[in-house]
């Protein structure tokens, strides 16, 4: 049977992003991954400017005890956007898992480590159900 050459490429390419969500884990994982690159998976409750203009994105309640965070610092606000949008979205992100404080963390340098930019917007997650 002969199968056309671009058949494996459009399938791979119309799997892929089924593939991206699964290799993502829920941010109570993100502990166990420390020191690897992984995407990571949760709800943003709360994005919040703390100390010298250096952005937290919460994905607990009490940020104190949540088990993982996202850092923007301000240097980097220029390449990410507007990041008070992802309150309240289900966002997937990627980088490198660092341990900080006695969590794990990721620092957000750019918009390319969020999944699924949408439009025009410099920033705008794709939103996940």
């Amino acid at each position: 049977m002969w199968v056309p050459p671009a058949l494996p490429t459009l399938i791979v390419a119309l799997l892929l992003p089924a593939i991206s969500i699964a290799d993502c884990i829920a941010i109570w994982e993100a502990k166990k991954h420390i020191g690897e690159t992984r995407c990571v998976s949760g709800k943003v409750l709360r994005v919040k400017e703390g100390n010298r203009g250096v952005t937290f994105l919460d994905f607990c309640e009490d940020y104190l005890v949540c088990p993982f965070t996202v850092v923007v610092f301000p240097s980097d606000l220029k390449h990410v956007g507007d990041v008070r949008q992802l309150q309240g979205k289900m966002v997937e992100i990627h980088g490198p898992v660092k341990e900080y404080d006695g969590r794990a963390e990721i620092v957000l340098e750019r918009a390319r480590q969020l999944t699924g930019m949408l439009g025009k917007s410099r920033l705008c997650p794709r939103v996940m159900t």
